[in-house]
């Protein structure tokens, strides 16, 4: 255990110095985005930041029918990569809360978003979490911080991907729980079924679990975990919600996958 940690926190240590040095190299060549944070403080995965949070708009519009009207929950807001460009796209009656449990993600987009967009928050989120927070409350137990039917819409996109079982469905019925009837649950997943399973190792990889969940290497769900489909579409009826639709992604191996993460999504009822 020991020697894991420390090849963890060496792996983050060469991380952060490759981060500081492209800052380094954008401030000196002009060319850094200043709408963007820097580098070194982006905690997100892989990909362009600019251009995957854009095409998260896109699909938030084209595939969740989000309007610029619409109060927006973003579940695991991490360091704005989504919240960016839709302070280009919600209006000014429109308004956008996003949690996450990484202090310095959740700062920075206090200190650089909100001031510019007021109806933009951010919220600090107490749960602990083996790779950010060793202390707060477990995910299986958190009750997100907000009314009962509070919002139009509420996406999560990375965020399933690093979640176990239990935590999976509480954080299904706290989204079931804020949104207003009729709002949207848009999320992104890794989906085990036929084609993803006949796959594997040629794409990703989830060597470790059974047929209902599978992770990546790595001791806990942080290292990437992927859930058996069937039994997300379930979790989701079971908490109340409806017209439940999966759009498959490229991670397993399809090419005409809508995304690279397979997307979910779905309607509260009316009750």
């Amino acid at each position: 255990m020991l020697l894991t940690q420390i090849r963890h926190r060496l792996r983050r240590a060469r991380q952060w110095v490759r981060a500081a040095t492209e800052d380094a190299r954008q401030a000196l060549a002009g060319t850094r985005d200043p709408e963007l944070p820097p580098v070194r403080l982006r905690f997100v995965g892989a990909g362009d930041f600019r251009s995957v949070g854009e095409e998260m708009l896109q699909l938030l519009i084209g595939t969740g029918g989000l309007k610029p009207s619409d109060r927006v929950l973003d579940v695991g807001s991490g360091i704005g990569r989504v919240a960016i460009p839709l302070t280009h796209y919600l209006d000014a009656t429109a308004t956008y809360d996003g949690f996450d449990i990484v202090r310095r993600g959740v700062e920075w987009c206090r200190r650089e978003i909100t001031p510019r967009h007021p109806h933009f928050r951010f919220h600090l989120a107490a749960v602990r979490n083996p790779e950010y927070n060793p202390r707060g409350v477990p995910a299986a137990e958190y009750r997100f911080p907000f009314e009962d039917a509070s919002f139009d819409l509420a996406f999560a996109t990375s965020l399933y991907t690093h979640l176990e079982l239990d935590e999976l469905r509480r954080y299904i019925a706290e989204t079931h729980r804020v949104l207003a009837p009729g709002g949207t649950f848009f999320a992104t997943f890794f989906l085990l079924n036929d084609v993803s399973l006949t796959n594997m190792g040629t794409t990703y990889d989830f060597p470790i679990g059974d047929a209902l969940v599978r992770r990546m290497k790595g001791a806990s769900a942080a290292s990437g975990v992927a859930f058996d489909e069937a039994l997300v579409v379930d979790t989701l009826r079971t908490a109340g919600f409806a017209d439940v639709r999966v759009h498959h992604g490229q991670w397993s191996g399809r090419p005409n996958g809508l995304t690279f993460q397979d997307l979910v999504t779905a309607r509260r009822g009316s009750q």
